[in-house]
């Protein structure tokens, strides 16, 4: 009797997509754009920041683009951004909080993408902004007597989107060291790692 050598459908495996970008996504105030930077050098990729390159492109800070087109005119920028970067190949990409809130900006990020979603608590988050130079004056979407209970309140109304990332850290307690190494083990494992076909 010869010994059939097919696969057998259930066994059959693709390799895995290239990975050409890695998206950061997640709240502000959780250490995206800080990460992007040593993430890229690890990996001899470039590092992008969708705030920055808009800020840029507008010459204008974001602030100013809330305060005179409202949040709308600030997603539509976002939006055509993050989808003219998601053509780049071999960059590390920090997004802003609000990205994942469109559905074409995940999509844009799925393809041929690592998404790795940064958390934190409420209180680690207003402590990091309180502390930064930017302040809470150039958060238009924390203004009012309450920074704490907006940053609990949007975060809750984007939680089940942030979950949808390939990875998540908690970075509460993480150096920026250590969130760069757990998204590399990650990055790497996904990359290597077939799909059932």
């Amino acid at each position: 009797m010869t010994q059939d050598l097919q696969p057998r459908p259930e066994q059959t495996v693709t390799p895995p997509a290239e990975i050409r970008r890695i998206w950061l996504t997640g709240f502000m105030g959780t250490g995206k754009s800080r990460i992007a930077r040593p993430l890229a050098a690890a990996l001899d990729w470039e590092a992008v920041d969708v705030d920055a390159l808009i800020e840029r492109e507008a010459h204008d800070r974001i602030a100013h683009i809330f305060k005179a087109g409202g949040e709308g005119a600030f997603r539509a920028l976002e939006g055509q951004t993050i989808e003219r970067v998601a053509g780049m190949d071999h960059v590390v990409v920090a997004t802003g909080g609000g990205a994942v809130l469109s559905a074409s900006n995940r999509d844009a990020m799925r393809r041929d993408g690592f998404i790795a979603c940064l958390d934190a608590r409420a209180e680690t988050i207003a402590g990091r902004i309180l502390d930064s130079a930017e302040h809470v004056s150039e958060r238009p979407l924390l203004s009012g007597d309450d920074p704490l209970a907006r940053i609990r309140e949007l975060k809750a109304e984007r939680e089940e989107l942030y979950r949808q990332a390939d990875l998540i850290v908690e970075t509460d307690d993480l150096t920026p060291d250590q969130v760069t190494h757990q998204i590399l083990v990650a990055y790497r494992e996904r990359s290597q790692t077939p799909s059932p076909a």
